[in-house]
């Protein structure tokens, strides 16, 4: 799927140290695209690393072919872990991890190696 992301706002946020992204996404015919597909093509757009991007929000209006929403990329894993919670960062991992994820949380297992951040 081809995806026509359009930046609307663009900050960086000197005391997080991350930069926070507004964008709107046309996809008429079609419907909302994956978060794993929209942090990709934004980290290309923004030049900034993949893992550290996180998709925070899309919200899709009833009877739009848009959504607008909001990324985060940072520039250090420390403090996306400290910052981001923890259901947004599991949602910003493929299916299969998820899984695994919330398995060892409820453990009150190690799971931090498991995001991949570095």
């Amino acid at each position: 799927m081809s995806l026509d992301i359009e930046i609307i706002e663009k900050k960086k946020n000197p005391l997080i140290n991350r930069l926070e992204v507004k964008f709107k996404i046309n996809h008429f015919g079609q419907g909302t695209p994956n978060r794993l597909e929209i942090r990709k093509k934004i980290a290309t757009l923004l030049q900034t690393k993949e893992k550290l991007t996180i998709v925070r929000k899309i919200k899709t209006h009833f009877g739009h072919a848009y959504s607008i929403g909001i990324v985060h990329a940072y520039e250090d894993p420390e403090e996306l872990q400290f910052y981001e919670p923890f259901h947004v960062q599991v949602r910003n991992v493929p299916q299969e991890k998820r899984e695994e994820l919330y398995k060892l949380k409820k453990k009150r297992s190690s799971y931090k190696e498991l995001f991949d951040y570095q």
